[in-house]
């Protein structure tokens, strides 16, 4: 069977990440990589031996051979360009955060018709901390979830960037701030080990901009989230607690956990610094009371996402859908847009 014929629009910093990952995998081969500047598309197209590049995603989208486009740029500009590959007959694979609102990706979903379609989001649901803590949570060790959660401090480095991006705090150019950038992140790993048993029904959220004393980390003119925290209340009784900052006064701390009627899992998304990479299952034991056990170390197999391009390529050819489809990230962008819609409001809103 020959390789699934790729094409990249977008030829910025992620767009490397995405080729290495394709030049490692046999069944993918990305035929040609697009970028309005030109230029940059020809140095690209140059770094990694591809045989096309163009200055339009018009052009790569033409093109006969490619069956599958990644699309790796900005969120403000990513989605008409999403739509247009679904015209065109593509299989998408789609940067995150997946949309700018709901509405596009209900949009998405209209055109995406017998097309695999995907969303990057789900980097670490490959990793092996990942695949322990989703079979414990099928193992039924946790009884009945009550609450998924997560808390992720970012501190201020000494010393700012000398060119903060321009879009990373921007509600025009990305959608949002530190929620869109890295929650999608923490919010699909959680789900994913989850099940996606929380069911959103109701939010209540609140978001903060950069301090007044931290305003050289970010770029002139931001006005999105630096600093934000959230309650989900789900079905089925399940609670969803979420909160993430950068460029924070606070030291790093990051905790990741699910919590069920009869154990509770602590996982690791990311490695902390100085700190062991683990998961452990902390279960009420009679006579014994809370005990807990490690069911993952980091010398097991640390794979921090780096399978999306192998996840994608595979569904393509299995006619199934990648680890997080459309109606996935679906449910994920209804969370982000009650979590600005609640902070907006100042009051507790229906998703």
């Amino acid at each position: 069977m020959e390789p699934v014929r790729l094409g990249v629009i977008g030829c910025g910093v992620i767009c490397g990440s995405h080729l290495k990952l394709a030049a490692e995998y046999a069944d993918a081969q990305v035929v040609a990589v697009a970028d309005m500047m030109v230029e940059r598309a020809k140095a690209t197209a140059e770094k990694f031996s591809i045989p096309s590049y163009y200055g339009s995603d018009d052009e790569l989208l033409n093109d006969a051979r490619i069956q599958a486009v990644v699309l790796a740029l900005p969120t403000g500009v990513r989605t008409p360009i999403v739509f247009k590959a679904l015209n065109h007959g593509k299989h998408v694979l789609i940067e995150k955060p997946i949309a700018m609102c709901a509405a596009d990706v209900e949009k998405m979903i209209a055109l995406q018709k017998d097309r695999v379609a995907g969303c990057c989001s789900c980097r670490n649901v490959f990793s092996g901390h990942a695949e322990a803590a989703t079979r414990c949570v099928e193992s039924g060790a946790l009884g009945k979830i009550r609450m998924v959660r997560f808390r992720a401090m970012g501190a201020a480095p000494a010393k700012p960037s000398d060119a903060p991006p321009p879009w990373r705090q921007s509600m025009k150019a990305n959608g949002g701030g530190i929620l869109v950038n890295w929650s999608c992140y923490d919010l699909n790993y959680v789900m994913h080990i989850a099940g996606w048993q929380a069911k959103p029904k109701s939010v209540l959220a609140k978001w903060w901009p950069v301090g007044p004393k931290m305003t050289k980390y970010v770029a002139p003119g931001s006005d999105a989230d630096s600093h934000y925290v959230a309650l989900i209340q789900c079905e089925d009784d399940i609670v969803l607690s979420m909160e993430r900052s950068e460029f924070s006064s606070a030291v790093n701390e990051q905790a990741w956990e699910i919590i069920g009627t009869d154990a509770t899992l602590h996982l690791c998304l990311v490695p902390q610094q100085g700190k062991p990479s683990v998961v452990t299952l902390d279960r009420f034991v009679p006579g014994q009371g809370v005990v807990s056990e490690t069911i993952w170390e980091e010398k097991q197999g640390y794979a921090g996402g780096s399978n999306v391009i192998r996840d994608f390529v595979d569904a393509i050819r299995n006619g199934r859908q990648p680890a997080t489809d459309l109606k996935r990230a679906l449910v994920m962008q209804k969370i982000t847009d009650a979590i600005y819609a609640s902070a907006a409001k100042g009051t507790c809103v229906a998703v």
